[in-house]
Parts: structure tokens; C-alpha cells; sequence
């Protein structure tokens, strides 16, 4: 089998069950690419979820690039394709059918679970990429200490991103990761 049709099945497989966007599918993604194909290192992985997050625009950037770092231009197309395609679709059809039910019950507690799974979902992200890119415990420091700021200061996070770069770039030159 050809490895886009590979990536292909890998991101159409994955899109059925975007709740929440790219971000809280970054673990299933990690599954795939790193674990089940190989065609991304932990390294490799953890560099395009940063880039990703650190790039103007949509998460959804991370499917794009892995497509193009494992097949090239034809990879990120085949891959963009498959995963914002399918959810294209039934979004069109099911923001129809909500337009015609946003006053069922039922509809109103569905929204009310889908909130906390969502935030899981991203939770487990972020252990995730945190597991693939630390691998010093100075590393997992700097990403308790990015968690920590985020949650009790609530700032940007290009604040977080940039100290933390700054201190990469030190503990490089000092020899510490």
C-alpha cells in the first residue's frame, strides 16, 4: 500500500472523531504516526505539535505538516484533504438538523457532556506531547513550570513559549539536555 493512501486512511480514520479539533486528537495522532507507522520520531512529533501550536492559524497545521515531513507536498494534501474533508460534511448536514432542533432537551445536556470530554481530550495532549518531547528532568521542569504560570497567572502563552525557548537554548549551551 502507498504511503498516501496510507496517511490517507491514517487521517480519515482519525477525522470521524475531530470533537474538539486537531488539539485533542494530537494523542490518536501520536498513536498512529509515531507508535503504529514509525514515521515520525518522539522528537520529530513533539517539533511539529510546538510548531503547530506556535503558528498563526488553525491547529488542524499539524495534520499539514506531517503529511509533508512523511510524503512531501503530495503527503500535506492527501492529508489536509482526509481530515478536514469528512468533518466538513457532517458539520454542513448537522449544523442543518441543529438549526431545526436548538430547543430539545436532549440536544442541550449533548452539549453540556461534549464540554468535559473535549477538555480531556486536550488534557491528555498535552501528556502526550509532554511525553514524547521530555526527556531530561530539567525538560519536565520547564514543562511543570509552563503549566503552572498558564494556570495561575493566565497570561499568553507566547510568554510561556519564549521562556521556555530562551531556556532550551541555555541548558543547550550549558550541556544540560
Amino acid at each position: 500500500m502507498s504511503i498516501l493512501v496510507q496517511l490517507a486512511i491514517t487521517f480519515l480514520s482519525v477525522a470521524f472523531f475531530s470533537i474538539g479539533g486537531a488539539s485533542a486528537l494530537i494523542p490518536e495522532f501520536y498513536r498512529q504516526i509515531v507508535v503504529e507507522h514509525g514515521w515520525l520520531s518522539n522528537s520529530d512529533f513533539a517539533h511539529m505539535v510546538a510548531l503547530a501550536q506556535v503558528a498563526p492559524g488553525p491547529n488542524m497545521l499539524i495534520v499539514s505538516l506531517i503529511g509533508w515531513r512523511v510524503a512531501g507536498v503530495p503527503g500535506l494534501l492527501v492529508s489536509t484533504l482526509a481530515i478536514v474533508g469528512p468533518p466538513s460534511v457532517i458539520a454542513f448536514f448537522v449544523g442543518r438538523a441543529l438549526g431545526r432542533l436548538r430547543d430539545a432537551q436532549w440536544l442541550t445536556a449533548v452539549k453540556g457532556g461534549l464540554a468535559p470530554v473535549v477538555v480531556g481530550l486536550m488534557l491528555a495532549s498535552g501528556v502526550i506531547t509532554a511525553q514524547a518531547a521530555n526527556h531530561s528532568a530539567l525538560a519536565w521542569a520547564i514543562t511543570a513550570g509552563s503549566a503552572l504560570f498558564m494556570y495561575a497567572v493566565k497570561r499568553n502563552p507566547l510568554w510561556v513559549i519564549g521562556a521556555g525557548a530562551l531556556l532550551g537554548i541555555a541548558a543547550g549551551r550549558a550541556g544540560l539536555i
